[in-house]
């Protein structure tokens, strides 16, 4: 169990260190990111700046790739309510 504190805005960053995984801009998990590094992508768009940076919002969708660019991704629908 994680306790986070009242009004703390989460980042995939804290996820990975709860994982206790690496994530940087040239490492994901065991794999090292060759050429472009780590590319991420929230909500469909590229993330420029440090992958651990990425914040934790509810229904985001985020995407880390290593290696060759997937140009389509499957998507997610939320079911109402949650």
């Amino acid at each position: 169990m994680v306790e986070v504190g009242v009004g703390r805005r989460l980042t995939l960053g804290d996820l990975f260190a709860v994982w206790g995984q690496p994530l940087s801009r040239r490492r994901l998990l065991s794999f090292a990111a060759p050429g472009d590094g780590v590319r991420a992508f929230l909500d469909g768009r590229r993330w420029r700046g440090d992958p651990r940076a990425i914040p934790l919002r509810r229904h985001a969708s985020v995407v880390l790739e290593v290696g060759r660019h997937v140009t389509r991704r499957p998507t997610y629908l939320f079911p109402r309510g949650l």
